[in-house]
């Protein structure tokens, strides 16, 4: 049966944020990163990081618990058709991937994570996430079955693009095989986490139940986005998938 051309939402104004926000961000990664004074490069990134993550992370949470400013700031030019709609009520989008960014950022600092696996990690999800959902929507709109297959299809050619002229130009030394296999292992990520969340759903609000309290309830709105999944799968498979290929 076909699927209706609803399911899947396309905003093109928010995947070009993907894009511009994971080329700033590496823009940004490229500007510190030999900086020596007045303070090394990768303890500048971190500090900025942490401080971008903390200012959004804070803007949820203020929505979370103020229906008004939630209200308004749902109203904004930019930030609010960044969301979706069930981003009114749960962490933006933007939130999960700097969270992203900032783990990678400081793993970076200290030396767990190296230049190619950031800038990879960061890229894939500036460019693959958004081919995924124009595939997933153009083939939805032509009343094609499956249109979450294809979607996974453009996710792995996309990704794989990517991660070869990431790992080419930097020097990265990865085969074809090992990039070809991240990139179906994320774009499995990307196109099905939400089925195994709901899967587990009856599980997590369970325990919600045990430990709710007013000043926690903000906790269990975070969601295992793909925003955020995408870079760290992407940078753990790098560091151990050749390990096993």
């Amino acid at each position: 049966m076909s699927q209706p051309a609803t399911e899947y939402e396309w905003n093109a104004f928010r995947k070009l944020w993907h894009l511009v926000g994971c080329l700033l961000m590496v823009a940004l990664f490229y500007l510190w990163k030999d900086l020596r004074s007045p303070v090394s490069g990768a303890d500048a990134l971190v500090f900025f990081a942490w401080l971008e993550t903390t200012l959004v992370l804070s803007i949820d949470v203020i929505r979370f618990y103020s229906p008004r400013s939630n209200e308004a700031i749902a109203n904004l030019p930019f930030y609010g058709k960044l969301m979706r709609t069930v981003e009114k009520d749960h962490f933006n989008a933007t939130t999960y991937y700097l969270l992203a960014s900032t783990i990678l950022v400081t793993a970076y600092r200290f030396g767990y994570c190296r230049e190619v696996t950031l800038i990879a990690s960061i890229m894939v999800l500036g460019v693959a996430d958004p081919a995924a959902a124009w595939a997933r929507h153009k083939v939805a709109q032509r009343q094609i079955a499956y249109a979450r297959v294809y979607g996974v299809i453009a996710f792995i050619a996309s990704s794989f693009l990517m991660l070869w002229a990431v790992s080419w130009g930097l020097h990265g030394r990865f085969s074809a095989e090992y990039l070809l296999g991240i990139g179906l292992v994320v774009a499995i990520v990307e196109s099905y986490t939400k089925y195994w969340v709901l899967f587990l759903r009856p599980v997590t609000r369970r325990v919600q139940r045990l430990i709710a309290h007013k000043t926690t309830v903000w906790l269990f709105r975070f969601y295992p986005d793909d925003n955020l999944l995408i870079p760290l799968t992407v940078a753990l498979l790098m560091g151990i998938l050749p390990w096993f290929m």
